[in-house]
């Protein structure tokens, strides 16, 4: 090793192709209005909107949501606030930009630690 690879770039161990892109899923909720959802689901590396905008027959949407979906429960095991959920998600941040955040895989425990 020459002095000189200490001011090279660590290549990145991330791989955002293997991991799974959550799409934007619309919903109604009781009163009518419309919410967005993603999911997240257990042991799946995920790559999830930092801010995400949608509108839904020309209306801004501003409630979102983040579905917590267990294999191990094989269903829903609950869901937040987006919004929330990606201020907790940081600290399993695998890799981010400016538009997304890279999630690894969660366990049941971690992801039941985000409903509180």
């Amino acid at each position: 090793m020459s002095i000189f690879d200490i001011f090279k770039k660590k290549e990145s161990a991330v791989n955002w192709n293997n991991a799974y892109k959550a799409n934007p899923q619309f919903y109604s909720k009781p009163d009518g209005n419309p919410f967005c959802a993603f999911a997240l689901t257990e042991n799946t590396e995920t790559i999830l909107p930092r801010a995400p905008h949608y509108a839904v027959e020309g209306k801004e949407l501003s409630d979102y949501k983040l579905m917590l979906v267990s294999t191990t429960k094989d269903g829903i095991v609950g869901d937040c606030d987006y919004f929330d959920a990606i201020k907790k998600l940081e600290s399993f941040k695998l890799d981010s930009n400016n538009e997304n955040i890279l999630v690894k895989g969660l366990s049941l425990s971690e992801m039941e630690e985000l409903l509180k």
